[in-house]
């Protein structure tokens, strides 16, 4: 991000008239070093996203092209690309979303906010962050990809909240793990897997493997999430919205934290 320039300055993204042809967007070629690097700075600060996406450029290759072309080819991918910025606003207007009543979704999205001191654009501006020059070359010359980081920034804490994975350093790395299934990402289905055997090299009594089995296994048997208007959800009751996506309960992570009484582990967190 330039010097002196806020984050509610940056532009968000422009109508796209259409997706254009991922094959010829410059990708970055797979850099396990550069990779490692960045997961290790995440172990050591937990907090700094930046090295989320770091990771993420290092190791993605082409397998975020495969994810891009079924969006766009998506309903809702379509709308994204009519009106990208429509989520930013939908997730900003707290008046709205706050009229949705107790026990809505939309509720249960602003307490995950306010509770964890989170702001619906966050996760965008840590990807600004990390790579100022790449999102402005993104932004001005393939805008449907633009919209795409966009709406997958914005609806991570989305994700949060429908999956019932938490903040924690384990729900993290199993939302990786659920998130990069249903993309077919590399990115963070590997960022997921390391992160899930930092936290078994430090609490070995932790079943993480079968938990990671858990979000896959709940992955493959939900709606894609990446393809449903998941603001559109916001005004129903929590609940309906996860039987709306076919969205199953996370069983062995839950029961792992609720009869866990030690430190927490210190791994990797999103």
């Amino acid at each position: 991000m330039p010097d002196g320039q806020t984050f509610s300055e940056l532009p968000p993204p422009l109508p796209a008239t259409e997706a254009g042809d991922i094959s010829a967007f410059p990708v970055k070629p797979i850099q396990p070093f550069k990779a490692w690097k960045a997961f290790q700075g995440l172990v050591r600060d937990k907090e700094d996203t930046r090295y989320v996406f770091a990771f993420f450029e290092n190791v993605n290759g082409r397998s975020y092209s495969r994810f891009y072309e079924r969006f766009v080819a998506s309903d809702y991918g379509k709308s994204v690309l009519a009106d990208p910025a429509g989520i930013g606003g939908q997730l900003t207007d707290r008046d709205t979303l706050e009229s949705y009543g107790p026990d809505s979704f939309a509720a249960a999205y602003l307490h995950y906010l306010d509770t964890e001191n989170l702001q619906p654009l966050g996760v965008f501006e840590a990807h600004w962050n990390q790579a100022p020059q790449a999102m402005a070359y993104m932004r001005d010359e393939w805008p449907g990809l633009y919209a795409v980081s966009w709406m997958m920034s914005l609806s991570h804490d989305l994700y949060h909240v429908l999956t019932g994975y938490g903040r924690d350093p384990l729900g993290e790395a199993l939302l990786l793990k659920f998130t990069g299934t249903q993309t077919g990402g590399r990115g963070p289905r590997w960022l997921g897997s390391l992160a899930g055997l930092k936290i078994r090299s430090e609490i070995p009594s932790w079943p993480v493997g079968r938990m990671m089995a858990e979000a896959v296994r709940l992955a493959n048997g939900a709606e894609p999430f990446y393809t449903t208007d998941l603001p559109s959800l916001l005004p129903l009751p929590l609940a309906e919205a996860r039987a709306r996506l076919n969205m199953g309960k996370p069983s062995l992570y839950l029961d792992t934290l609720a009869s866990w009484d030690g430190e927490m582990p210190v791994a990797v967190q999103g």
